[in-house]
């Protein structure tokens, strides 16, 4: 899925340090398993990132 997602998702990805990218990229995969659409793991990876609060999701889960 990952070279599906937007520009917009694909440029907010490059920005995070590897921690956050891993993280990200679980989610991707995850999205695909799920079904979700390529332009919705788009929006939701923007919005992710655009609140920065990734490393609270990813220590909590």
């Amino acid at each position: 899925m990952l070279e599906k997602l937007d520009e917009r998702a694909t440029s907010a990805l490059l920005s995070l340090d590897s921690g956050d990218l891993a993280y990200c990229l679980k989610l991707t995969k995850r999205f695909e398993q799920m079904g979700v659409s390529p332009q919705h793991a788009s929006n939701a990876l923007c919005t992710l990132v655009d609140n920065g609060n990734l490393e609270d999701l990813y220590q909590a889960g």
